[in-house]
């Protein structure tokens, strides 16, 4: 049976590829392949993201490949014009040099920027029945994202958003059902989508199955 890139994986090679590493590298780390992972990196980011990102860490190997080529050798004429410029410097003891480091602009659109440490449940496969617990009084019994200990790597915005959590099956569900809850049955996942809009009005915007994490 062919190997599958877990979810926390896939997370991880699109954070890798989104901070500018190579694809051949990525593909080297998680022993993939190149193709594997450009598929991966388009269903995770979406196309035109994922061509946006291309073209930054593509900009970024040309101009590091420009600044070696074009680096200065050290030889004995250039180490004493250095050794000269340096000695004058030192002597003007009362000059200050302030250099302004202008930021890079890769005029890349942050507002289009997909989330990569979740993903939207209208493009995930839920089953068609889940289950998930709610109150005694058969209410919404939201957690942050911070106390599913699984999770502690995210961001800190994310893991202060309201989070409910459902199950595959009935038995995964009472694992987790604690006295004060009960198990409540969804003969049609489909529904959670319906309801996002609701579920969002109640600053809810996360939800865990498994080992992903989906937003609504």
């Amino acid at each position: 049976m062919p190997k599958k890139l877990s979810e926390l994986q896939k997370q991880e090679i699109s954070k890798s590829f989104i901070e500018g590493s190579e694809i051949k590298k990525i593909s080297e780390n998680y022993a993939f392949s190149v193709q594997t992972i450009i598929k991966q990196l388009k269903k995770i980011l979406g196309e035109e993201t994922y061509q946006e990102y291309k073209l930054i860490n593509s900009k970024k190997k040309s101009k590091i490949n420009k600044e070696t080529r074009y680096k200065k050798v050290p030889t004995k004429k250039n180490i004493e014009k250095e050794n000269i410029e340096n000695e004058k410097f030192t002597k003007d003891n009362n000059q200050e040099t302030f250099i302004e480091i202008v930021p890079l602009n890769e005029q890349v659109e942050l507002e289009k920027r997909k989330e990569v440490s979740s993903i939207p449940i209208t493009e995930f496969d839920l089953p068609q029945i889940v289950y998930m617990l709610v109150d005694k009084k058969i209410e919404l019994d939201p957690k942050i994202l911070k106390e599913y200990s699984e999770w502690k790597f995210m961001p800190e915005e994310d893991l202060s958003r309201l989070t409910i959590e459902i199950f595959s099956d009935q038995k995964k569900a009472k694992i987790c059902c604690s006295k004060n809850q009960k198990i409540l049955k969804i003969p049609n996942s489909k529904v959670i989508s319906t309801v996002s809009r609701f579920l969002k009005a109640k600053g809810i915007t996360r939800i865990i199955y498994g080992d992903s994490l989906l937003s609504l």
